[in-house]
């Protein structure tokens, strides 16, 4: 064991996060059995969601919760330009994510060409870079102004900021719209509405979804075991 230990340690890569060895708090199963980037404690800091959640009444599959730690974590990665990061968001779920929508092809909400230009990269391209899926780019964002730096009735105007370029590409096809972050939900709601007309289907998934969104979900599930209770008491 002590020379398989060593050989391990000969080879072992660091946490993206905390730059400690990947092994750091796994047992020894573990190291086996565990594929990922960050270590397991910077992974299990991250609050998951893996569900279908109700977005004004659009379901998008989100991954995880949108909380400071996340929020942190995405400002070091698109603003920072920690490109490295991108491959964190998926990569212990990149095959399960190829199986869950399989047949689907991916669309990327877009971003501004101001902010592609100035980050150097692809944000949702590198994280879906594990992907073996379609993935095709016909939407357009005409506007470089920032989603979080606007009202809640300006971010609600982003579906005349928002072009589907070459419609021929997403017909008759099943579409996976993807977004890394969904905070109000505008963003998502209208490319969903460009796409619609011409897509077979669609399917809303994000990597985070803001808190507020899980917070209706569970006050949602109260009021309906409420009812089930009383009416239960009531027969």
């Amino acid at each position: 064991l002590s020379q398989l230990y060593e050989h391990l340690a000969s080879i072992e890569q660091r946490c993206l996060l905390c730059f400690n060895p990947l092994t750091h708090g796994m047992t020894f199963i573990d190291v086996f059995l565990t594929e990922d980037v960050l270590c397991k404690e910077c992974r299990n800091s991250l609050k998951k969601v893996e569900r279908w959640v109700d977005v004004e009444g659009v379901k998008v599959f989100a991954y995880y919760e949108f909380d400071e730690k996340m929020s942190t974590l995405f400002h070091r990665y698109k603003e920072a330009h920690d490109q490295a990061l991108g491959k964190l968001f998926l990569h212990p779920v990149h095959r399960t994510f190829d199986k869950k929508f399989k047949g689907k092809t991916i669309v990327c909400v877009p971003s501004s060409k101001k902010k592609r230009e100035e980050r150097g990269f692809m944000t949702l391209h590198t994280i879906l870079g594990e992907s073996r899926l379609v993935r095709v780019d016909v939407l357009e964002k005409l506007s470089d102004e920032k989603q979080s730096l606007r009202s809640a009735a300006m971010r609600r105007e982003i579906k005349h900021e928002m072009h589907l370029a070459n419609p021929m590409l997403v017909e008759r096809k099943d579409i996976l719209l993807f977004d890394d972050i969904v905070t109000t939900g505008s963003s998502m709601r209208a490319c969903s509405g460009l796409l619609r007309e011409n897509a077979r289907s669609l399917t809303h998934v994000c990597i985070a979804i803001h808190p507020n969104f899980l917070k209706i979900e569970e006050k949602g599930r109260g009021k309906a075991k409420k009812a089930k209770d009383k009416s239960a008491f009531n027969l």
